[in-house]
């Protein structure tokens, strides 16, 4: 516990902004304190918690697969984007196939136990702290099971079943007292939805601003609903290993989903959180995500604060600005797809594919580049950088290449930079065949004509590593709409209630409400709602649809499309093509990639821990 104390000094205690965190640091020689100065100084427990938070694996802007420069984030490796920059083995070479790691995603076994046993630990010592009123301990205690549970979901989520330890362990002198099995995947999903259900009657319905950023009985409820979700989803498309710790009977599905749908309505009854629905559709949808509303949006629920004076700021805006806009280097990071920009219908619900070519198969001519998208679902623009989407005091400018007036093609061939490589010469006029912001399937710009805009912070001045503080969500209303309306079409009922959330979320955005809905309309409304917020990989995950064929709405075979914008000089207008020859990798997911690898290091430590299905040991 001691070398826990110490540990916590270190931590920049700003991370969650708690009240208890900056008055009292000075009072004491940090060296000296004892865990029983801890408990007995509600200040002193503050700042453990503080630091428990700080464990919690979010999954935030810096959450990446392997190095962060290889772009492999929740976003790219789903159907919504590709890496821009083409060092990885992903994104890198057109003829070659890219193949699921075992491990990707993974955390590791030892640090995230060693994380569930400092919440253990908190727990326990609780009891001691008699400063602290009962109602104190009670809120506190639930909180803290939170934090816990939040750790057992991001565990089964990657490895099924594993082992349920609700007490930390004490070494007594032989380690084979420490290795326990795996419990079940359903164990699993069990208790976290047993715990957040306990514990919110004990947790407070709101926050005072200084502690927005700590749990309240929504975010309990919260955590409830997508864990069911993910729990109904995986009974019923799953598959339950014969040793059960993969999977969940498939009869156990509605019980989940019901579940689901009851956690979902204790947050919407609840009339805490609103969907925010002010002025223009597109600046309404896009303010939610930004550092200028902080979170202060009424519909987030849980999120992540990042102070750049507390040493918490993060790095999204340096790696993913689009090219034109970068501060020196990097950027461009996450390239939307095509696949996912038609996936945003038209305001008036009719399907999202873009208007390419006429009734008689001939390029429809477009003043400018922004054009094709008019009428398209607000969200998109909120949440996309297209070609001449508007950013800060310019446009976004990415050109394929140029069109001479005898219908030769000039194609950009080098990163927007390299203005040499990209000039040609028609009548005796000088053309720059790219864009500013990319157009050449060379260098480091999108090769997919886009940038992500969702939590983009076009006020932020230092472009730079560590510099962001836009706000990361973890949960917000739509998601609880989104939850209660899948659940329901799952189960076959409530139908007025499901259809009644998924047109509050679309009367907000600014599209047709439905008439009816079923299961593809629900998975198609969340997939455009909650873009790039790391749903979506984790979706296709528990629908047990990743290893499909990209024809089946799979992730094999999948490359990602591009739209490419001509500027034919005939006319001055342009025309565009979609492109399937981007230089990036098929894909192959399969189905052992359902569940991660456990390491040959944790199997070594643990010899009672059984591999996951698909893998050898």
């Amino acid at each position: 516990m001691k070398k826990m104390i110490y540990k916590i000094i270190g931590c920049g205690l700003l991370a969650l902004s708690l009240s208890a965190c900056s008055d009292y640091l000075d009072k004491e020689q940090y060296s000296k304190i004892t865990p029983e100065q801890v408990w007995n100084e509600p200040k002193l427990i503050d700042a453990v918690l503080v630091s428990l938070y700080d464990g919690l694996y979010l999954e935030d802007f810096d959450y990446w697969h392997s190095d962060a420069w290889r772009l492999c984030n929740l976003t790219t490796m789903s159907d919504d984007g590709q890496g821009s920059f083409q060092k990885n083995d992903f994104f890198d070479d057109y003829n070659l196939v890219g193949v699921y790691p075992d491990d990707i995603f993974r955390i590791g076994v030892s640090d995230i136990y060693g994380r569930i046993r400092k919440c253990n630990d908190f727990i326990a010592q609780l009891k001691t702290a008699t400063t602290l009123s009962a109602e104190q301990q009670a809120a506190l205690d639930a909180e803290t099971r939170f934090l816990r549970a939040w750790h057992y979901f991001a565990i089964v989520k990657r490895y099924g079943g594993m082992p349920l330890l609700k007490e930390a362990q004490q070494y007594t002198g032989e380690v084979e007292s420490l290795q326990v099995p795996r419990n079940t995947e359903k164990e699993l999903y069990d208790f976290i939805i047993s715990e957040c259900k306990a514990i919110a009657p004990s947790l407070p319905l709101t926050r005072s601003d200084a502690e927005k950023y700590r749990i309240t009985q929504g975010g309990a409820w919260a955590l409830c609903s997508r864990a069911a979700l993910y729990a109904g989803s995986i009974a019923k498309y799953g598959t339950l290993a014969s040793n059960n710790l993969t999977g969940i009977p498939a009869s156990d599905a509605n019980a989940y989903f019901k579940t689901a749908f009851d956690a979902s309505k204790e947050v919407i009854d609840s009339k805490v959180y609103t969907l925010k629905d002010d002025g223009d559709k597109v600046d309404n949808f896009t303010q939610i995500f930004t550092k200028t509303t902080n979170g202060n949006n009424g519909e987030y629920i849980f999120q992540k604060q990042f102070s750049l004076a507390g040493g918490k700021a993060h790095s999204w805006d340096k790696r993913n600005a689009p090219y034109n806009h970068r501060g020196g280097g990097w950027g461009c990071g996450v390239a939307p797809t095509l696949e996912l920009v038609e996936a945003f219908e038209y305001i008036d619900g009719s399907e999202g594919t873009l208007a390419i070519e006429d009734a008689n198969g001939n390029p429809i001519r477009y003043d400018e580049p922004i054009d094709i998208f008019a009428n398209k679902d607000p969200r998109l623009f909120a949440s996309v950088y297209l070609p001449g989407s508007p950013i800060k005091d310019t446009k976004i400018d990415w050109l394929r290449g140029i069109i001479a007036p005898d219908g030769k093609k000039y194609q950009a061939s080098a990163q927007p930079d390299n203005t040499a490589s990209n000039t040609v010469e028609i009548g005796g006029k000088a053309y720059l065949t790219s864009g500013v912001d990319g157009g050449a399937d060379a260098g480091d710009a999108s090769k997919t004509g886009f940038y992500q805009k969702k939590f983009f912070d076009e006020t932020l001045t230092d472009v730079n590593m560590d510099k962001s503080e836009t706000p990361w969500v973890v949960f917000r209303l739509a998601e609880m709409y989104l939850n209660l309306a899948e659940a329901a079409v799952e189960m076959g009922s409530n139908e007025s209630e499901a259809l009644t959330a998924i047109n509050a979320i679309r009367s907000r955005a600014g599209i047709a409400t439905l008439t009816s809905l079923d299961l593809e309309k629900v998975r198609h409304e969340r997939r455009v709602e909650l873009a790039f917020e790391n749903h979506r990989y984790w979706d296709l995950k528990r629908w047990r649809v990743s290893h499909l064929d990209v024809s089946e709405g799979g992730l094999n075979g999948f490359r990602g499309s591009a739209l490419y914008p001509w500027l034919d000089l005939k006319d001055n207008k342009y025309v565009f093509e979609k492109g399937t020859h981007t230089p990036k990798r098929l894909r192959q997911f399969t189905e052992k990639n359902y569940y991660n690898k456990i390491s040959s290091t944790d199997l070594n430590a643990n010899p009672l821990l059984e591999q996951n299905p698909g893998y050898t040991n």
